[in-house]
């Protein structure tokens, strides 16, 4: 079984019952980003529809980017409101889901838009106090383009609640996401030391409104390499950033527990399993929940290339993985050989009365359709449980290695250059 470089994609039969809740955004028109400020209150990036929609209505969204949650804007041109909490409006009696603006609001949005920027005044709508504001037309840009698939929208609804709201295989940058990308940089920093004092090394980075780590190359023998893999593990490290404010913004829209928090990725653990001048294994795992059916439970390895600075294609290590039906590719008979052979000892361990938590015999059967394949300290192939569903969850976890020395017989030519242990 391939394993692409993006969370997993179960349950995809409830994917079309599910579809017309969890689609694609409804707006097809682009949309105009805004960068100014608020008085009184600081920097904000706003986005809008480029024009009304037929009945009239405007749509919209901004944010402060010292907090980074979206707060949404919906009404006319000439005044659009931002409303209160899905739970305010619900404790006082009110149906947050009411066509009647002025109930829902906290504030209203009045001014002008033209060619250059939008400007006017803010207004609470408790106090009425006002604020002006003035802001700049940055960018235009169709957020359709990058929308999440049918199927990765409908199981992100389904397991854990929320995404990105960027298709994991599309790149957030100021051209296909401006108003994310907006968000998202220049805010994490470098936190703790390097790794080692070798060659190659990686520190942790942590945006500090989500509070979860995410590992950067420090050095590295090939300037080129570490740029290219940065770039990789910023935009994982983005996607992360972005599903964990899109949970806080549903405080907006929803009134789940979960929603408003972080959705536990401030409990994520991000580890780098392995690390050398050729490979580097970072693990993603956890309990991510911010609504859905229920929480997404995960645990999912992600090798990078050192040597050519991109994800890691294992059939440049060893004979891994072979043509298979649709252009799908499948396990190699030397994977499943390699696979086999790891199972004899678990196996006999289990015989001799060692503990389902010991043994992969109670997981066996989902190998090798969730097979995912790692490095790991001290210099070993990993054979891990990865993208299985909510119920078989327990089974998520590595269970086997592999010496690096052991693999010999199943190199292809070069991969030797990737087993170094420095």
């Amino acid at each position: 079984m391939i394993r692409f470089h993006l969370p997993r994609l179960p349950l995809a039969a409830m994917a079309l019952a599910l579809l017309a809740h969890a689609g694609n955004p409804a707006h097809a028109a682009p949309r105009v980003v805004y960068t100014g400020t608020l008085q009184g209150a600081g920097d904000v990036v706003m986005e809008l529809d480029s024009k009304p929609a037929d009945n009239g209505m405007l749509t919209g969204r901004y944010f402060y980017p010292k907090h980074g949650v979206d707060i949404p804007l919906k009404g006319t041109p000439q005044a659009l409101i931002e409303p209160k909490t899905f739970q305010a409006l619900a404790d006082a009696g009110t149906d947050p889901e009411s066509d009647e603006l002025a109930a829902i609001a906290a504030a209203t949005w009045q001014g002008k838009r033209d060619a250059g920027g939008y400007q006017g005044r803010w207004t609470d709508a408790r106090t009425g106090k006002q604020r002006s504001f003035t802001l700049r037309r940055v960018a235009e840009y169709d957020p359709d383009a990058s929308a999440p698939g049918s199927v990765q929208a409908v199981t992100t609804a389904i397991s854990g609640g929320v995404g990105s709201g960027i298709d994991v295989n599309v790149g957030i940058n100021d051209r296909t996401a401006p108003y994310e990308t907006l968000k998202l940089a220049g805010h994490a920093v470098p936190v703790g030391k390097d790794s080692s004092d070798g060659a190659v090394a990686y520190r942790m980075w942590r945006d500090p409104r989500t509070k979860f780590t995410y590992p950067r190359l420090s050095r590295h023998p090939n300037p080129q390499v570490l740029d290219r893999v940065n770039a990789l593990l910023e935009q994982r490290h983005w996607q992360m950033n972005l599903a964990a404010l899109a949970c806080m913004a549903s405080a907006y829209t929803d009134g789940n527990p979960a929603a408003g928090t972080l959705g536990s990725y401030d409990d994520e653990a991000v580890t780098v399993q392995w690390l050398s001048k050729a490979l580097m294994t970072v693990t993603e795992s956890g309990s991510l929940y911010c609504g859905g059916a229920h929480p997404d439970n995960h645990f999912e390895p992600y090798t990078f290339d050192l040597l050519r600075g991109e994800y890691l294609d294992w059939n440049r290590v060893f004979d891994a993985y072979v043509p298979g039906e649709d252009g799908w590719r499948k396990e190699s008979p030397a994977l499943l050989a390699l696979m086999e052979k790891t199972r004899a000892p678990l196996a006999a361990a289990n015989a001799k009365g060692a503990t389902d938590d010991d043994s992969l015999e109670s997981c066996s059967d989902l190998w090798p359709s969730y097979l995912a394949l790692g490095t790991e300290t001290p210099g070993v192939l990993t054979l891990s449980i990865s993208g299985i569903g909510h119920a078989m969850g327990v089974c998520l976890g590595t269970h086997a290695t592999v010496p690096f020395k052991d693999l010999a017989p199943y190199l292809a030519p070069g991969g030797q250059a990737y087993l170094v242990t420095e």
